[in-house]
């Protein structure tokens, strides 16, 4: 079996800049020997054995993302084109480092605890957390753990978008186009995260505007195309709504279609904008005007903090250094304009 030391004898440079190399800590090396170390490692097989390094300093190189999915209707994460951004970049970023990513669905405490015990993790990414006891066995764990759009206590660690200014912003869109009668559709609102926070936003731009909320346009239900058909025809049988305000692009897009299969046009007779700005609000027509959210930015941030609680030195050239404090980082979101909004004003 190939050991760093040979590949230090075959390119003629010391074991400590092999590992080096080997670890993604290549900022004190020249481009030529790392492409030197990098052809060695090619041509003599080298394979790092994880589970023996791990046994000698305790540290895996593993980082876990667990996704909590309590429901099926939540079990489609890693399924939307955007989401795979945020995996694809912070599976990236870890790997400059030396580290690895594993990504694991769990649904409840006791499959979470089975994942703990069985894995030696340097750190974990937790998204999808919402039920008290999950977050609470959380706490015993003594590993790294930043947790991504949770809303949890203060006194960890977590990385957000501005949920609150989303659904603000794409309300008073609709408002500023003279929309006053505003649907609002999302998956379940009431549990203390980002759709709560979301339909908060949307109730401050009603009120900032004049305008009185209706309760009974507030719809929650899935994201399959069944639920997404019921809920168009109920938001058809109230013919003064004139836009809807959807919390995820796919869910737009089922609205969109069923608004379609109903003889109605859009945006002329029901306007609507999404969440995500997903590639999947550019492929739909018309064009889907929506909120972004910087999916591979999130990622990117959150590996930062990660790799900070850690120790690991940034890279010399990272022009964007982030505090590693417990407490919330949020993000911003904006506004992209396509076509599915009417100017009715």
């Amino acid at each position: 079996m190939t050991t760093i030391k040979d590949i230090a004898e075959y390119t003629g440079v010391s074991a400590t800049t092999v590992s080096n190399v080997i670890h993604g800590r290549k900022n004190r090396v020249s481009e030529e020997t790392v492409a030197r170390i990098m052809k060695a490692i090619d041509e003599l097989g080298y394979v790092p054995n994880m589970f023996a390094r791990s046994l000698v300093s305790s540290s895996s190189r593993v980082i876990a993302l667990i996704h909590f999915v309590p429901t099926e209707a939540e079990a489609a994460f890693s399924d939307e084109a955007f989401q795979m951004a945020f995996l694809s970049r912070m599976e990236s970023d870890l790997k400059k480092s030396g580290y690895y990513l594993m990504f694991r669905r769990v649904g409840d405490v006791d499959e979470l605890k089975e994942f703990l015990h069985n894995w030696n993790l340097d750190g974990i990414f937790v998204t999808g957390a919402s039920d008290p006891e999950f977050i609470n066995e959380l706490t015993e764990v003594k590993k790294p753990i930043i947790y991504i759009d949770a809303y949890a206590s203060e006194d960890v660690y977590e990385v957000d978008h501005d949920d609150y200014e989303g659904g603000r912003i794409a309300t008073a869109h609709l408002i500023s186009k003279g929309h006053k009668r505003i649907a609002f559709a999302s998956t379940t609102i009431g549990d203390g995260r980002y759709m709560e926070h979301r339909y908060r936003g949307y109730l401050s731009a009603l009120a900032d505007a004049g305008i009185e909320a209706d309760p009974g346009l507030v719809y929650e239900f899935g994201l399959d195309p069944d639920s997404c058909r019921r809920t168009a025809e109920s938001i058809h049988a109230h013919p003064d709504v004139t836009a809807v305000v959807a919390t995820t692009d796919i869910m737009a897009a089922g609205l969109m279609a069923a608004f379609k299969d109903m003889g109605m046009n859009l945006p002329e007779d029901i306007s609507i904008v999404g969440y995500d700005d997903s590639p999947l609000s550019r492929m739909i027509t018309p064009r889907l005007t929506t909120i972004r959210q910087d999916m591979r930015h999130k990622a990117g941030i959150a590996v930062k903090l990660m790799l900070g609680i850690l120790g690991v030195e940034p890279d010399e050239e990272d022009t964007d250094p982030i505090a590693v404090n417990p407490g919330r980082t949020v993000l911003p979101v904006e506004l992209i304009e396509r076509d599915s909004v009417a100017d009715i004003g």
